[in-house]
């Protein structure tokens, strides 16, 4: 399986502010307290291209464009493991959210990635996805930073410093995305699955294509102000993330942001793409994973800890949500953190 070394792992899942990784672990009484810190460096891995129904990573360089070296889509039938954090030497990432509540972590800080919603990270910042659950469709790309001076997507070298200058200098991580760029990663698959390869008409309408999609994202980031809309709405999305081991009620959200019931889900399914209580389970279930993966707390007290009526009732919606027991995700986990280490 063919694979890109533009993939590197940092194993642990927060950043330090005074250098090197922190874990966070809960203790018995359910509160979180501060682990050591460590400076592991990271690991390089590798990202495999793969080509299925949930999961695309194609490569552009055999089409001539070799500052795309990765153009993925991800289209997810069940939950999905978290990725650890990471960086992309060298190359920068643009991620389009189109369905489901996501976040995306990077230095410390939680980033809401939203339906709409456009996220970059630059080759030197950590990041990771939060969580990857079942419905989401996110379409992203790496652009590998040329030097300065060398040949960039056919174009003039005037032309070609200025979008590079451009792609390194974008004003802001977080911002709204539009339907001319959804459209502009969907026709680069159609066309990268329906052209003849090696024909000089594949090559240049891929290359067009990608010059209109790149154009289109930076023109998005440098049209908008900073923030995003309903900001009382993401801030109750944000806390119920932060905080699912909380209570919210239809009734108690409804009257903190002075809505009816009825319009406070519909506006809600518009930001998450689902109703307060199914996003508060997908929350828990995130929060359950990562602690089956980094802590030794019991299965029973994770169900507590999350509101769960029971184990039994844990485990089986657990299962639901993610392919799998608890028990079984732990066991997964700890045979990935072995391996990882092997590799060291």
């Amino acid at each position: 399986m063919a694979t890109a070394r533009l993939f590197t792992q940092r194993k642990n899942r927060q950043v330090s502010p005074f250098g090197g990784s922190t874990v966070n672990r809960m203790n018995g009484q359910g509160n979180r307290t501060q682990g050591v810190r460590t400076t592991k460096k990271p690991l390089e891995i590798k990202i495999p291209y793969v080509d299925t129904s949930e999961r695309r990573v194609i490569d552009l360089t055999s089409d001539g464009i070799p500052c795309i070296p990765v153009l993925g889509l991800c289209n997810y039938r069940r939950m999905r493991p978290e990725p650890v954090e990471h960086i992309h030497p060298g190359c920068l990432e643009i991620s389009f959210c189109q369905r489901g509540s996501l976040a995306f972590e990077s230095g410390g800080k939680k980033y809401p990635f939203l339906p709409g919603h456009i996220f970059v990270s630059r080759p030197d910042q950590p990041h990771r996805m939060l969580s990857n659950p079942k419905g989401l469709l996110t379409y992203w790309l790496f652009f590998r930073i040329p030097q300065k001076g060398a040949p960039l997507l056919g174009l003039p070298p005037d032309e070609a410093e200025w979008l590079r200058q451009q792609l390194l200098c974008f004003p802001r991580r977080l911002f709204e995305g539009n339907s001319r760029i959804r459209q502009g990663f969907v026709r680069i698959f159609q066309a990268y699955d329906t052209e003849p390869k090696g024909t000089p008409r594949r090559r240049l309408f891929l290359r067009n294509m990608v010059v209109d999609l790149l154009l289109s994202i930076l023109n998005a980031a440098n049209s908008q102000r900073e923030g995003l809309p309903n900001s009382r709405l993401q801030s109750v999305i944000e806390e119920i993330r932060e905080h699912p081991e909380r209570t919210y009620s239809i009734n108690s959200l409804s009257a903190r942001l002075a809505l009816s019931p009825s319009l406070l889900i519909s506006l809600f399914k518009q930001e998450t793409g689902l109703p307060p209580h199914a996003f508060l389970l997908d929350c828990r279930i995130a929060c359950a994973k990562r602690l089956l993966a980094e802590t030794t707390d019991s299965i029973g007290d994770i169900a507590d800890h999350l509101l769960f009526a029971s184990s039994q009732h844990f485990a089986a919606y657990f299962k639901h949500a993610a392919g799998m027991t608890p028990s079984q995700w732990r066991h997964t986990s700890e045979n990935e953190r072995l391996a990882s280490r092997n590799s060291e």
